[in-house]
């Protein structure tokens, strides 16, 4: 079990190790932008040790050196002449080019090229197929003239991918194009071209043949396909063109159109942003409406700084009304805004005016409190002083009774003692209460003196009883 996981990571290492490495041809193609000498040995080495047949036809390339007769043209060949060995097409077709034309170091042999065109073309490689054609096109060594067999191998070669030779059918065929053959070949291989090729030019080009020789209704739904794929793949012209062929022989096609002369405008077709300034125009009308008019003043401007010089009138013209317009709505605006001012001002004077007489009512309805709490404080100490003076004056009147109760306990015990001759005597006044008795003190002294009793002799054998003060008296009137 151990041995098997031991090989088995042994496997694993060596794979990533492998997966890591860099092959001869790679590091050819990292060199040939830098260092072509470089590049040369590693495709070199490939060609030789791996048999990699693109590696022998680079290490050609990287070879040649002019059409002289050379060391560096003579290796190229035989590099050339390896890999079309080993059927690289390539390397096949530039032999049979150097035999056909003499160059690269070789003399011309136009029946040695023509066998390899021929093998190549067999093979596959449209421009071999080409080779073939103008060989017989013009005839050379052993090969006869012969033009239809010229044109036979042209068309092989036109559909064998040759994009250049289906554009020079297709040019030989566009002096017949108002004729219906001629008509149909151009389209077949300028078609062919610009659809499978990619060869912009070309599509644009037969665009432009169908709209200016078929009718009103076919020239758009014919040509619309190839002047898409010119627009789409950049062709600003091909974009303006197909607008104007749909607003000129499609009725209601101007909205349509828009998408394309919009392409075209952002490509910087100037006369495409005119078109575009039009369209809106005679969609919005007189309008007055700001933004719509800065939307057509853009194009126009555009079209105008382009170099268009129809627009620029129709530019000048659009800036003016727009400084009116905002001119206009800058005085809208402020004096929008001066009015949102002086509400929100007197808004806040009302919401002043609202809180300070929140203010008043409050401090006006705690003062009423305050005062009311006065008048209760005073009403209460009022009462308060009254039950005080009450309390004193019922305080008093004991007194004064209780002064006037001794005073009679005493005149009772004077009475038991013999009478003594009449004689006025002032009687000693008991301690004056208050001025409202002064009147009753007064009517007694009165009834004294006229009823003045003599004086008692007092007893020294029994002695008379300690007189209680009046403040006893009192308080013994309110214990009872």
């Amino acid at each position: 079990m151990r041995k098997s996981v031991v090989f088995m990571t042994l496997l694993a290492i060596i794979a990533f190790a492998g997966c890591g490495s860099v092959s001869l041809f790679e590091k050819g193609n990292a060199a040939r932008e830098t260092d072509k000498i470089k590049a040369r040995g590693y495709y070199e080495e490939a060609c030789e040790k791996e048999n990699h047949l693109e590696a022998c036809h680079n290490a050609a390339l990287l070879w040649q050196n002019g059409d002289g007769i050379s060391e560096e043209n003579k290796k190229a060949r035989e590099l050339f002449k390896k890999a079309c060995d080993g059927k690289f097409d390539e390397s096949c077709f530039i032999l049979a080019d150097m035999w056909a034309n003499g160059k690269g170091g070789v003399y011309k042999d136009t029946d040695s090229a023509f066998n390899l065109y021929k093998e190549t073309c067999e093979r596959g490689l449209g421009k071999a197929c080409r080779g073939v054609g103008q060989i017989y096109a013009k005839g050379g060594g052993s090969i006869a003239k012969s033009i239809d067999k010229a044109k036979e191998y042209f068309e092989l070669a036109c559909n064998k991918g040759d994009m250049n030779t289906c554009v020079d059918l297709g040019q030989t065929w566009s002096k017949k194009f108002d004729e219906e053959e001629g008509y149909n070949k151009v389209v077949a291989f300028w078609g062919k071209a610009c659809q499978e090729g990619g060869m912009l030019d070309i599509c644009e080009k037969l665009a432009d043949m169908i709209v200016a020789s078929k009718e009103k209704e076919e020239k758009v739904p014919l040509s619309k396909g190839y002047y898409e794929k010119a627009c789409d793949g950049g062709s600003k012209e091909a974009c303006y063109k197909l607008a104007r062929a749909m607003v000129e022989n499609v009725e209601g096609s101007d909205g349509e159109a828009q998408v394309y002369y919009q392409k075209a405008c952002d490509a910087d077709h100037a006369e495409s942003c005119y078109y575009i300034g039009v369209y809106l125009s005679e969609a919005y009308g007189e309008t007055l409406e700001l933004d719509k008019l800065k939307e057509m003043h853009s194009f126009y401007d555009k079209s105008c700084k382009k170099g268009f010089e129809a627009s620029c009138s129709s530019a000048s013209s659009l800036q003016t009304t727009i400084t009116e317009q905002e001119e206009a709505i800058r005085r809208e605006e402020e004096a929008k805004r001066l009015a949102e001012e002086e509400a929100r001002k007197e808004a806040e004077r009302l919401e002043a005016e609202a809180a300070e007489r929140e203010r008043l009512e409050r401090e006006k309805a705690e003062l009423e409190e305050r005062l009311a709490e006065e008048e209760a404080r005073k009403e209460a100490e009022r009462e308060e002083r009254e039950e005080q003076e009450r309390m004193r004056r019922e305080r008093e009147e004991a007194e004064r009774e209780a002064a006037e109760a001794a005073a009679a306990e005493e005149d009772e015990e004077e009475d038991e003692e013999e009478p003594a001759p009449k004689k006025k005597v002032s009687k000693k006044k008991a301690p004056e209460p208050e001025e409202e008795e002064d009147e009753i003190d007064e009517d007694e002294d009165e009834e004294d003196e006229e009823e003045e009793p003599a004086p008692k002799k007092k007893s020294k054998s029994k002695s008379k009883p300690k007189k209680k003060s009046a403040e006893d008296e009192f308080d013994d009137l309110f214990d009872d």
